[in-house]
């Protein structure tokens, strides 16, 4: 039913493309074959260089999942517990989180951290910006000042809040426990792992070839003035289409976490509706038939989900503000409506 009614879905993600001007690319894939791979719009506005299937895009939040992996990876090695509370790890980890949080409160939201960027009172990615330059923000461990002094929001395990700070100190907590960067420890432990060649915490301003430039709205202006020099735990990810098909196949596989824990990661451990709920850094339908990461920030638009019953990855990268969101929809659709 997919292969004979796939031509009705691209003609009508190719009607949004006109209709949006969309920037970015798609990939939908069954397995290893390809159904639909496209690019449109521009990397380099200024420069009329094109988008490719291959060009590197910023991901943001999409890169929270990632970084529950690392944690899982250190969980795994048995650095770790889900019940490791993170008062065992530091007398400094007081104030701003009750020092009984549990990684398994961070990694599912329920900590009651305090966050940087509260998206429960801040949307404005356009024009949102923290006490510390932009390009004094690297690695997590950066961020540390922006925790000290401040109050955790609640007690741990009274409710779900998306939290931003949540997964920046996760980052910080990965540093701490294995001395090294965030970036150098992800690539060796996960994107290696995953067979995700292409995929990294570049710095803004020093991008690798075939990556996209992010714009605001207005499609004239970049995020380099945005964004933190370099991604740390909540965002700030570059990949592929293609790295994020290797991703999921790897995920499902148990090839980047052991059996068991992959199992509790796609648990559910926060219900939004009678649909949909999250895991462990990434949304989820309750039947368990579809998992996906999402992101959006000042020059970023994503979305990555996965079918499983089908064995259908679909992947939209856009290199605009919430770039993804029309043809999102669509494709969310026309999934919908085919079972």
């Amino acid at each position: 039913m997919i292969q004979i009614s796939i031509q009705v879905l691209i003609d009508q993600i190719e009607q949004v493309v006109r209709e949006t001007n969309f920037s970015g690319a798609i990939s939908i894939h069954q397995a290893d074959a390809p159904l639909y791979e496209q690019a449109f719009g521009y990397r380099d506005i200024q420069n009329q260089h094109p988008n490719l299937p291959g060009t590197r895009f910023g991901i943001a939040s999409g890169t929270k999942f990632f970084t529950a992996l690392g944690i899982g990876r250190l969980i795994d090695q048995g650095l770790l517990a889900l019940d490791t509370q993170v008062g065992e790890l530091s007398p400094d980890y007081v104030g701003f989180i009750n020092p009984h949080a549990t990684i398994q409160h961070l990694l599912t939201h329920t900590s009651g951290i305090y966050d940087y960027y509260d998206e429960e009172t801040e949307q404005d990615f356009d024009h949102f910006f923290v006490s510390i330059p932009w390009y004094h923000l690297e690695t997590p461990s950066n961020y540390w000042p922006l925790f000290q002094g401040q109050a955790a929001k609640f007690q741990p395990g009274e409710r779900f809040s998306y939290s931003n700070g949540g997964y920046v100190f996760l980052g910080l907590l990965i540093e701490k426990i294995t001395g090294q960067l965030l970036r150098d420890f992800m690539q060796e432990q996960v994107f290696q792992v995953a067979h995700m060649p292409q995929t990294g915490f570049y710095a803004l301003n020093n991008l690798p070839a075939n990556t996209a430039l992010g714009y605001l709205e207005d499609r004239k202006t970049t995020n380099i003035y945005n964004l933190p020099l370099r991604g740390g735990g909540d965002g700030g990810l570059f990949t592929t289409a293609a790295d994020l098909r290797s991703f999921w196949q790897h995920l499902f596989s148990h090839r980047i976490l052991s059996l068991e824990l992959t199992a509790v990661f796609l648990q559910t451990h926060a219900r939004f509706d009678e649909k949909t709920g999250y895991g462990c850094g990434l949304y989820k339908r309750l039947d368990e038939s579809l998992f996906a990461i999402v992101g959006g920030d000042a020059g970023v638009g994503f979305d990555s989900r996965y079918l499983v019953n089908q064995k259908i990855t679909v992947s939209i990268l856009s290199n605009i503000t919430n770039g993804e969101e029309e043809l999102r929809e669509v494709v969310i659709d026309f999934f919908d409506k085919e079972g």
